[in-house]
């Protein structure tokens, strides 16, 4: 039986800083900064036999909207569950929030292109 891949992302902006302690004044993003970040989420399976596709898009649409309303113009260092706001941390906490919700879940990414940089995460 043939498997497909489907995602969808979402934009959001957020703030974070950071620190480096092997640098002695902190490093260059010790600073408070923001990004643009795209993230996108892809599950694999098969189609459902009645409704012919892996998992209604609008349905996970849905549910990345109340993602993207914790993580849209915030203060990353604040979310409570994240730890140190990098790409990597990003992912996981992406990962760890959708995991219950969609079966499936392959994969989770992290995109800051206007850096030309991201983090692909592809479970636990």
């Amino acid at each position: 039986m043939a498997s497909f891949e489907v995602f969808r992302e979402f934009y959001f902006e957020a703030a974070h800083a950071l620190y480096d302690p092997e640098h002695p004044t902190g490093g260059k993003y010790r600073n408070l900064h923001g990004h643009s970040f795209r993230v996108r989420v892809t599950l694999r399976g098969e189609r459902h036999p009645e409704e012919q596709w892996v998992m209604d898009l609008g349905r996970l649409g849905r549910r990345l909207a109340e993602l993207r309303e914790k993580l849209d113009h915030s203060f990353l260092n604040d979310l409570e569950g994240l730890g140190k706001p990098t790409l990597e941390n990003l992912c996981v906490y992406v990962w760890r929030d959708l995991a219950p919700f969609a079966p499936g879940l392959c994969e989770v990414g992290i995109f800051r292109d206007s850096c030309f940089e991201g983090c692909v995460y592809r479970g636990d």
